[in-house]
């Protein structure tokens, strides 16, 4: 159970417009002890809590935020089940979301979930996407006004981009580049990023540590999530170009990951396979069209079967803790869909034998 005593005591503190020095006077100690209570760095000891609830007119579990408590694990669990959902059944995630707002309707960790599922369940409706534009903007001004978490604004600030962005293609109107480009001009660099700033923010140590692989983990999925958006999308790239850009991906993959174990990663290296099976499809090569495929498949049936933990042993990740329910448990069916619903690919091809025989690997 989390414990929000310092939290409330400079809440208190700060109303009664009181400073450290004061309390502490009050109580008998140094100042600096309360110092260390309100960063959360110590408790008080516990023969002090009834004369500080006393000195502040509230009672001992008030103080001690107990009731907050188990609101924060409310709260947390409805996170939990979003997320989980979310990789899955968005829609479903959108539900859960929902329930948690009537709930907790003031929580901006459920506000941006809730906004975040919102695009992607209505955002993805090309002629109804201009529809939720003022609960977009309502929702991220919400955000940027009231909410003190800098991650929570700078991420409603890039949802609020992906939405001009699909608006500008939707509705035909280049504003919508210009609002886009503004909200971009506002956000962070890379380097100033949380996770490469941690890089070099500890002493050497195990905290060190852990940071630079978290950090190396996060760097492999900007260089596919960048690679991607440039050409994988665009026509104007040639699929010979497509399928190069994924092969450098995916040895950068492989040369990182050496332990085969994919890690935050895994979606991404089954995605580039499966991505270059149809490139080879439409440049007419239909036997590396079918190698890469069946690599997709093969990878996709590995990643189901690992256990839901697992720890890396790959050089530069030895020991990462890798826990499929962030990205989702299943590849399987969500290849399956790709190959028989969104590739593009011929019907004489997907009834050929060898085209059967890689959906089976997916059963």
């Amino acid at each position: 159970m989390s414990v929000y005593i310092g939290k409330n005591i400079r809440k208190l503190r700060k109303k009664r417009e009181l400073t450290q020095e004061t309390l502490a006077n009050f109580l008998g100690v140094s100042y600096q002890s309360v110092s260390k209570w309100e960063r959360g760095d110590s408790y008080p000891d516990i023969t002090l809590l009834p004369s500080i609830a006393s000195f502040f007119d509230v009672s001992v579990d008030d103080l001690l935020g107990i009731d907050q408590s188990k609101k924060e694990e409310k709260i947390q669990s409805y996170i939990d089940e979003y997320e989980v959902l979310y990789f899955k059944d968005t829609p479903k995630a959108f539900e859960t979301i929902n329930r948690a707002l009537k709930e907790f309707p003031g929580d901006f960790r459920l506000i941006i979930r809730y906004m975040t599922a919102l695009l992607s369940t209505k955002g993805g409706i090309h002629d109804k996407i201009i529809d939720i534009y003022d609960e977009m903007t309502t929702l991220n001004e919400n955000i940027q006004q009231h909410c003190t978490s800098d991650s929570i604004r700078i991420r409603a600030k890039r949802l609020m981009g992906t939405y001009y962005k699909s608006l500008s293609y939707t509705e035909k109107d280049e504003s919508y580049i210009t609002k886009m480009e503004e909200i971009n001009a506002d956000l962070p660099v890379m380097r100033d990023s949380r996770d490469y700033t941690a890089t070099h923010m500890y002493p050497p140590g195990e905290k060190h540590n852990t940071a630079c692989r978290t950090a190396i983990e996060e760097l492999v999925f900007l260089l596919d999530g960048a690679t991607c958006n440039y050409c994988f999308y665009d026509d104007g790239f040639s699929p010979e170009f497509k399928i190069k850009a994924a092969e450098i991906i995916i040895t950068v993959m492989d040369a990182i990951y050496d332990d085969g174990n994919y890690g935050q990663n895994w979606h991404y290296i089954v995605y580039n396979y499966g991505h270059m099976g149809l490139w080879y499809f439409q440049a007419g090569n239909t036997e590396k069209a079918y190698d890469n495929f069946k690599k997709a498949a093969e990878l996709a049936s590995e990643y189901d079967l690992l256990p839901d933990e697992t720890t890396l042993k790959s050089h530069l990740l030895d020991g990462v803790l890798f826990k499929k329910t962030v990205r989702g448990k299943t590849m399987r069916e969500r290849m399956k869909h790709h190959f028989t619903v969104n590739y593009p690919l011929s019907e004489e091809f997907k009834a050929s034998a060898e085209f059967k025989g890689i959906l089976e690997l997916l059963e």
